[in-house]
Order: structure tokens, then sequence, then C-alpha cells
């Protein structure tokens, strides 16, 4: 009994910090200005941005890495208001109910060119909200 409450309790602590750790490597326009520079090398950029979704060559051989991201933020309220003031109301039911929603979405893209030592030779980047 007792070995199996501690082998759940570590169980749920390693779940929990390896969860905590994948929200460490979210990908920001912040994390990009604040830390990529000329010069890094691919394994420094891993481990600031995590692996790229898309790897391919440049015209010249080189090798690019694209990091897209798109996310989406949704909010809503509402509310239900009673209307005691107004005669009419009383006997009606004066209940009124509000709604109000708003969505934005964010879209993040960074380019990274490599040169043949595997460092960093160029970055370009370019964020968007709508």
């Amino acid at each position: 009994m007792k070995k199996g409450t501690i082998t759940i309790i570590c169980s749920l602590l390693f779940i929990g910090c390896a969860a905590n750790n994948q929200n460490e490597k979210r990908l920001t326009l912040g994390t990009v200005q604040a830390h990529v520079v000329q010069g890094q090398n691919q394994a420094e950029i891993l481990k600031t941005l995590g692996s790229p979704n898309i790897i391919t060559k440049d015209s010249e051989g080189r090798e690019v890495w694209t990091y897209d991201r798109i996310s989406k933020e949704s909010s809503s309220k509402g509310g239900v208001g009673f209307l005691l003031f107004n005669p009419v109301t009383w006997f009606g039911g004066g209940a009124t109910s509000y709604r109000k929603s708003s969505s934005s979405s964010k879209s993040l893209t960074v380019i990274i060119t490599f040169d043949d030592n595997k460092n960093v030779l160029d970055f370009t980047y370019q964020s968007l909200e709508f």
C-alpha cells in the first residue's frame, strides 16, 4: 500500500514537471528578439525555440528552419439583469440577458538560415495580430 502511494505521487510530480517544461518552450516574439542572434549554433536554437515546423535548403544549399505558430484567444461574457423599477415587468418576468464575445488571432513566423558550420547566418520574423 505504501509503495503504491509513493509511486503515484512520484508519477504525478514527474508528469507535472514535464507539462511545465513544455510551456517554457513556447515560441513568442519576445523570445526570438531576445535570444536569436547571428553566430548561434543549431543546438542553441533548438534549446531556445524547440523544433522547427519545416527544414529546407535554400538555392545555395544552406539549411533553413521555419517556425510557424498560430494562436487564437476567445473570451465571452454574459449576464442577467432584473428590471425591478418598471411596474410593467413585475408581472411579466422582467429579466433581460446579454452576451458579449470576442476573439483574436496571432501568427508568428520565424525563418532562420544557417551557414555551412551550422551557425545562424541570418534570420527574419513576422508577427501578425488580427
